[in-house]
């Protein structure tokens, strides 16, 4: 799901997504950036272009424009600092979802359960009395598991570079966009955190930036 908003005007907003995007400038300041819905979304246009070379023009014009501190977020009223920031709530809104799913799921008195939405997973409670176990997928051959990993009360997320990409000549530029040239260390980073969101937060961020500092809360698994 992508959710992609350029709004230049004020724009008041639903008690739920102004808390959804006060949650992702949350997020944005935790990871120094490295998970932004205004990258995300300012960027999102540059997979529209014809060469390498525009890609890389196009980007740099961006970049200046593509982060969360553009955005000024008063209670549910949302105001856009210029005209070419925008927002995508892609990765956040699935994350959202699963927790939410449990929410539901825990208030009509379910005690175990399994929500995957598109390998967005939570997991509460327990399978024939064992903890819920995943596999992990390698992302040099798909019909190969690099691990298998158990889930109690906990979410597990997997970002990588090897399924969404788009090819510019000969080189491949992965949907997960830095807004810094960094080292690209992990090709693939599985995380599992006490939310849904959480996971799937941490795991874009690390891929995005190998450097960043990972709250002692979270597992990480990445190659």
């Amino acid at each position: 799901m992508s959710i992609v908003v350029c709004i230049c005007a004020h724009h008041l907003l639903s008690d739920e997504l102004a808390g959804l995007i006060q949650l992702a400038i949350f997020y944005a300041d935790a990871t120094k950036g490295a998970f932004d819905i205004a990258l995300a979304g300012t960027f999102k246009s540059l997979s529209n272009l014809a060469t390498l070379d525009d890609y890389r023009v196009q980007k740099k014009k961006l970049a200046p424009f593509a982060s969360c501190a553009h955005l000024i977020l008063e209670g549910n009223h949302l105001t856009f600092a210029n005209e070419y920031t925008k927002i995508d709530l892609g990765g956040l809104v699935k994350e959202y979802a699963v927790d939410q799913s449990i929410l539901i799921l825990q208030s009509a008195g379910v005690s175990s359960a399994l929500v995957n939405f598109g390998g967005d997973i939570a997991a509460i409670g327990k399978y024939e009395d064992s903890l819920w176990k995943i596999g992990i997928q390698d992302p040099e051959n798909f019909d190969c598991n690099l691990m298998e990993v158990e889930l109690n009360d906990t979410s597990l997320c997997t970002s990588g570079h090897s399924k969404r990409y788009v090819m510019f000549e000969d080189e491949k530029i992965s949907h997960v966009i830095a807004s810094k040239e960094c080292s690209k260390h992990y090709s693939q980073v599985s995380i599992i955190a006490p939310t849904t969101v959480d996971a799937g937060v941490w795991s874009t961020a690390l891929l995005s930036n190998s450097h960043i500092v990972l709250p002692e809360h979270i597992k990480v698994f990445a190659v």
